[in-house]
């Protein structure tokens, strides 16, 4: 994965070692997720906003790991596709694998401006807390 825009790499890097300010050096200001129930309530605006969504998910969690995958750069340098493998662990259950393919959109400065999640289902569902009005309180 050595071809990816280096802000993606300290993204995901900051992601599993739960690093923020190293996720925040990665994205810009306007910054948005648009989270695996792409709805309006799953999807975060701004860079400081998503930090204290991380925060606050992962925050809960008894275990948090992220593997990234792979990943691929459009031909122009402004989408990257990035798979990986995520392992959570809400308080009082077994752990939860869940698979991510993300498309990312990289603006002119190299950093993050849209993530965009899809993922695969997997056997347990995550916790219906994640979700981004939920954890930041805007329900």
């Amino acid at each position: 994965m050595s071809d990816l825009p280096p802000s993606v790499v300290s993204f995901w890097k900051g992601v599993d070692t739960h690093d923020w300010d190293l996720v925040r050096q990665s994205i810009t200001d306007d910054f948005m997720r648009i989270g695996m129930k792409d709805t309006e309530a799953d999807t975060c605006c701004g860079a400081d906003a998503y930090i204290r969504f991380l925060q606050g998910v992962i925050g809960r969690f008894e275990q948090h790991s992220l593997e990234s995958r792979s990943g691929y750069v459009s031909a122009d340098g402004k989408r990257v596709t990035h798979e990986a493998i995520e392992v959570i662990q809400p308080p009082g259950s077994e752990p939860i694998t869940m698979r991510f393919l993300n498309v990312m959109v990289i603006d002119d400065d190299g950093l993050i401006k849209k993530l965009d999640i899809f993922w695969k289902t997997p056997p347990t569902m995550p916790p219906s807390w994640i979700e981004v009005g939920i954890v930041l309180g805007e329900d």
